[in-house]
């Protein structure tokens, strides 16, 4: 009988000891408001991001990568000639695949007929005065591929900063408003954590070959720039 009481008086303590834990766990979370801030502001691109180059085919891996070596090299001597260093033009994408003959017998993948080899680079154009001379000479080179010209900043770290402060008080002024309305009180907040950066490219539709190698008129617009900030309050 003694043991069963000792035990019994044992069970009451944890069971005491784990009211705390149990009160802070998920099944009873902190009431607390939830909001997104958001900040977004309009600034004109101070550089341009073009991706071009050259797809090459040959019976054998040599003469696909030879031609592809010598019309690379002269799309870059025209790119530099333009007055683009080398540091900003990079190379995007270098791929090597084979072709093959459409004959595949028993689950097998057929004959290697050739071989097609794909080399493209990046070029920072920060001249945008240029964009339309640089495009023509990068053509007028050898170029047979187009993967697309995008407008941006050279540097937005100054301007993030500042979204990120509005955001933040964008957020704040939400929370007071919901609390405000729910007759309760704002406490400090919770969590806190940045819901993703945007900058949208109206530049998307020179992705034709035909059209920015035919002289369509470029022009670099405006983009829209935005920061989402995840907040949580306490009430």
């Amino acid at each position: 009988m003694k043991r069963s009481i000792t035990v019994l008086a044992l069970c009451a303590v944890l069971l005491a000891t784990a009211a705390p834990v149990f009160a802070a766990s998920p099944e009873n979370p902190q009431a607390m408001i939830s909001v997104t801030g958001h900040a977004e502001t309009t600034v004109t691109p101070d550089v341009a991001y073009m991706t071009a180059g050259i797809v090459t085919t040959g019976a054998d891996v040599e003469s696909a990568r030879s031609e592809n070596d010598r019309v690379m090299r002269r799309i870059i001597d025209a790119l530099t000639a333009q007055g683009i260093e080398k540091k900003n033009i990079v190379t995007s994408q270098f791929s090597l695949q084979p072709i093959y003959r459409n004959e595949a017998r028993d689950g097998g993948t057929g004959t290697i007929t050739g071989y097609r080899l794909q080399n493209n680079v990046t070029v920072v154009i920060e001249d945008l005065s240029k964009i339309g001379t640089v495009v023509d000479a990068t053509f007028q080179a050898g170029a047979n591929q187009f993967q697309g010209l995008r407008f941006g900043l050279k540097d937005d770290s100054q301007l993030r900063e500042e979204l990120l402060r509005s955001a933040v008080q964008d957020g704040r002024r939400k929370a007071a408003v919901m609390a405000d309305a729910l007759g309760v009180s704002l406490k400090a907040p919770l969590s806190i954590s940045e819901g993703g950066h945007y900058a949208p490219v109206q530049a998307d539709s020179y992705r034709s070959l035909k059209a920015v190698a035919g002289g369509a008129p470029i022009e670099a617009g405006t983009l829209t720039i935005g920061i989402d900030v995840n907040m949580a309050f306490g009430i």
